[in-house]
């Protein structure tokens, strides 16, 4: 059998490429195939055995791909060349086992498969486990973010809306309104990872294959819940998965984001509420005394950066003519949102971990600027059969006047009160200074809460322990998929080496 010399697909049909293709093109596309190694590796082991267990190719051929193929992937892609010459995974790896095992037995690996089924499984696969990592790391800050909500859910503090001070809140139920939003980012990783979770293998380049393949075997050996139906679908073509997939982990950073800045801008000598642990900060090079909080600067410039992340990978999938092409000639961009997912969700669960919460400075605040004056006007409302808005302008006549006399919430006389009343709703209030202040007291204030979700200590008390219970519920969902994925990896290792002939692993699942 006459053999090619060159590892150039295009060879034959297009002659040799240019250097600036080459250049252009395929050099930048190697940190990709670099990172997903494993995830082309597993994909081609899944088609082996299957085309082995098929009889597509008989038993000795089988072998001896699923051989080379075990040696890939027991070689964790140490020596694997990477020409930047040879173009996609499949032609770098048909080159690389043909100096193995032949290239006759090397150039089957492509029977009743395309590149386009064989990225899209790859792609699946590497998303689908990136789903699952940022599932458990989720989980890992759901924890700490209740225990501190837990710990601190009579911590008093200053609520805050335009970046004023509102009414008063506890650290405890400032922290419940992300766990709230992380039990949201959970329900959404799980939605997309049961649609990412299927396998592309069978799709061919579009219209399916002449062989007789079994798709369903190969999802199984994956560890995929079904299979793509749609050939053109499963080539690649439609890829709405992964906007979905970009657009969950967008949001996720979105909320971290939040928390992040949240937390920055209360680490400042002005507000002085929290400081992220030593080990997490960083100094300046000329003055001393900073006390940088690099760990949330991270997280912040991250999530910035994941603003962008949909419209640029929608944008490569809004082709004119329904092709993959767009996606598949850009750079690699899911690696490094990958990337940053994870590392801010590790940065978040230990800074949360381990802050330092100055109890007696946030309720020094809390109670500063007229915070609790809702409450009073709540209780017109109630003693004196006011309309809400009437108490509402009795009250801010009084703060009004308050702040121009110079008084404070602790320092406000019942006499104030009894004159705005008179002036802004023609009644007499006949509530004592003492009484006064104690309704406008910010710790009473908490209290006074009646509402589900309120800043009643015991709401959030409640809320921390619902979200434990769902929780508990993700983790088991994430343990049994995390089990599934590794239980099927570890049985496709095992076929391929049977059928290899190979009884002894080198390598653990």
């Amino acid at each position: 059998m006459s053999s090619k010399d060159d590892v150039f697909l295009e060879e034959a049909r297009l002659g040799p490429r240019t250097q600036v293709l080459v250049d252009c093109e395929e050099i930048p596309h190697i940190p990709r195939l670099i990172r997903r190694f494993r995830e082309y590796v597993l994909t081609d082991l899944a088609h082996a055995v299957m085309l082995t267990e098929t009889g597509i190719l008989d038993q000795k051929r089988g072998a001896q791909l699923l051989a080379g193929l075990v040696g890939m992937y027991d070689s964790d892609g140490a020596g694997f060349p990477y020409l930047p010459n040879s173009g996609s995974f499949l032609v770098q790896t048909e080159h690389h086992l043909a100096g193995k095992i032949g290239e006759d037995i090397a150039g089957r690996l492509q029977t009743g498969r395309s590149r386009n089924d064989q990225s899209a499984a790859a792609e699946r696969i590497y998303l689908r486990d990136l789903l699952l990592k940022c599932t458990g790391l989720t989980l890992g800050l759901q924890g700490a973010i209740l225990d501190q909500a837990e710990k601190h859910a009579a911590t008093l503090m200053p609520g805050y809306t335009h970046l004023q001070h509102a009414q008063p809140a506890t650290f405890g139920h400032h922290l419940m309104r992300y766990g709230a939003a992380f039990e949201r980012d959970l329900g959404r990783l799980f939605d997309a990872y049961r649609r990412t979770n299927l396998s592309s293998l069978g799709g061919a380049a579009m219209a399916g294959t002449s062989w007789p393949i079994d798709r369903k075997r190969t999802a199984e050996l994956l560890g995929h819940d079904g299979i793509v139906v749609n050939s053109s679908d499963a080539g690649g073509f439609a890829r709405d998965y992964i906007e979905e997939d970009v657009a969950v982990l967008s949001l996720l950073m979105s909320n971290l984001g939040r928390l992040a800045n949240d937390l920055f801008v209360w680490h400042s000598w002005e507000f002085g509420y929290v400081e992220v642990a030593d080990g997490l900060a960083g100094t300046s090079s000329i003055m001393p005394q900073k006390k940088n909080p690099h760990s949330l600067e991270r997280i912040k410039a991250l999530a910035g950066q994941a603003v962008g992340w949909l419209p640029g990978v929608m944008a490569c999938q809004h082709s004119v003519f329904s092709t993959d092409l767009d996606f598949a000639f850009g750079d690699d961009m899911t690696s490094g949102m990958g990337d940053a997912v994870t590392q801010s969700l590790r940065l978040a669960t230990e800074t949360i971990a381990t802050i330092n919460v100055d109890v007696a400075r946030m309720a020094d605040s809390a109670g500063a600027f007229w915070s609790t004056t809702s409450h009073l006007a709540d209780e017109l409302v109630r003693r004196y059969d006011l309309p809400f808005r009437s108490a509402h302008h009795v009250v801010g006549r009084l703060v009004r006047d308050s702040i121009a006399a110079g008084r404070t919430p602790a320092t406000v006389r019942g006499a104030d009160l009894n004159r705005a009343g008179r002036e802004m709703a023609e009644i007499k209030i006949d509530i004592s200074t003492a009484e006064l202040r104690d309704i406008l007291d910010a710790r009473a204030f908490l209290f006074s809460r009646a509402s589900i979700g309120s800043v009643h200590p015991d709401e959030t008390l409640a809320h921390v322990a619902a979200l434990r219970a769902e929780a508990a519920r993700h983790q088991k969902a994430y343990k049994r998929a995390d089990a599934r994925v590794i239980a099927a990896t570890s049985a496709l290792l095992k076929r391929a080496r049977e059928l290899a002939g190979k009884v002894q692993s080198r390598k653990p699942a």
